[in-house]
């Protein structure tokens, strides 16, 4: 897979899927380390009630609100990748609402709309014509906006990406504001032959353009209602760096309560620092090879063979353990670097050289209940921090453009390598 290429379509479709129309935060959760926990509980019998995945996507958010939930179906159906997000907002329920259903709104929830031209269907519904610059063409469509008593959802009716969906869906919080809950079902094969070419190029390829797309959208919505009533569209100003510390940890995505979520395939937190930048992302899926066999192999810089693009890994002993200098094949994109290993029981590495110095990846592992796992009796969790906006000119715009992109792709590059990596681990178990 030639990821630098794939890193285009991305961005190509975050920025042209989303054509629809907060007090800071303190993010620096530190990674707990993978140590085994108690023995799982016997699992209460099946049950033939359909999990409420909103309801799960709030429990798994953090209380303080440093991250935002993501679950990607996987594997995904080919042309309809489903990504469900959670996100927390300083704004009631109504307010986000409102927003949504209010179409001259959208121009500035995405402010790279070249045209929104608002109508009425036949039937009273909002309308919106509207097209999208991004590199190389243009994009259009028309989208639809339906009431909803929580909320609103978009139906792409016509042009790129439909036929397709977004609900959206507000909850109230007890603590005051709401979690934003957004449900994206797009047709990623009808995107244009360039967009449809590369996001073959990686079976990971659909959903992970469409979890960039769908965090970007989740994220706008959110910012657009806690600005309410302010012109234009607020978003991250800061300028991107390593946080202090590693964030988010991935063990709330361990809980046998989040059984059901991990059901579908991979479940993610995005971390978001004080400046709303990017603190890192945590993806994890079930893996059918026991914890320490994993773990083992995990620890070996070896494995990064599995990545997409690592071409050549070159692994060399330091103080705390293995790392590696790595170099990659990649188009338009340099994630050449020299990655030292850190102190703890969970591997860990952080790159000491190169263009991306500072970024962060790591592992958890945690051993869970195969009996209400499908058998797996592993969680394997994959920590990053690429620091997408160094590593070349496509990346840097994009990012520049769309803040939000940084941590939308973060999180698309990260599920690429977990499916990458979990599908060389159980071919080798």
């Amino acid at each position: 897979m030639r990821t630098g290429v794939l890193l285009g379509a991305w961005f190509t479709l975050a920025a042209a899927a989303t054509p629809i129309a907060a007090a800071p935060i303190v993010s620096s959760v530190q990674v707990s380390p993978s140590a085994p926990g108690p023995a799982a509980a016997p699992p209460a019998a099946p049950s033939t009630a359909k999990p409420d995945i909103a309801a799960l996507l709030t429990a798994a958010l953090p209380a303080d609100g440093t991250a935002d939930v993501v679950l990607i179906d996987w594997p995904a159906t080919a042309g309809t990748p489903h990504v469900r997000a959670a996100t927390t907002v300083g704004a009631t329920p109504a307010v986000i609402r409102n927003v949504l259903l209010d179409a001259a709104n959208y121009r500035k929830i995405v402010p790279s709309l070249l045209r929104a031209d608002v109508s009425r269907t036949p039937a009273g519904l909002p309308s919106i014509g509207w097209e999208v610059e991004v590199p190389l063409f243009n994009l259009t469509g028309t989208l639809v906006i339906h009431e909803r008593p929580d909320g609103a959802e978009v139906q792409l009716v016509d042009g790129y990406f439909s036929p397709g969906k977004l609900i959206f869906k507000a909850i109230p919080r007890a603590a005051g504001g709401s979690t934003l809950v957004i449900d994206a079902q797009l047709d990623i094969q009808n995107a244009g032959w360039l967009i449809r070419r590369l996001v073959r190029l990686s079976p990971a390829g659909e959903p992970a353009a469409l979890v960039a797309a769908s965090y970007v959208t989740l994220r706008a919505v959110a910012l657009r209602a806690e600005t309410n009533g302010m012109g234009g569209a607020r978003r991250p100003g800061a300028t991107p760096a390593p946080p202090p510390a590693w964030a988010p940890s991935a063990r709330v995505l361990a809980d046998e309560k989040l059984a059901a979520l991990r059901a579908h395939g991979a479940v993610a937190l995005v971390g978001r620092t004080w400046s709303q930048r990017l603190a890192g992302v945590a993806v994890a899926t079930t893996v059918g090879v026991p914890a320490p066999n994993a773990l083992g192999r995990l620890r070996d810089p070896e494995s990064w063979h599995a990545f997409p693009g690592w071409q050549t890994i070159t692994p060399h002993a330091g103080p705390n353990g293995m790392g590696a200098a790595v170099e990659d094949n990649l188009p338009f994109v340099d994630l050449e670097a020299t990655w030292i290993a850190e102190p703890g029981s969970s591997p860990r590495w952080t790159a000491t050289d190169g263009v991306t110095t500072g970024a962060r990846l790591g592992w958890e592992v945690y051993p869970i209940d195969p009996r209400a796992n499908a058998g797996a009796p592993t969680l394997m969790a994959l920590l990053m921090y690429p620091r997408l906006e160094t590593t070349g000119r496509l990346a840097r715009k994009a990012i520049a453009s769309e803040p939000l992109l940084e941590h939308g792709l973060a999180v698309a590059v990260a599920f690429a390598d977990l499916t990458a990596m979990k599908t060389a681990l159980e071919a080798h178990r």
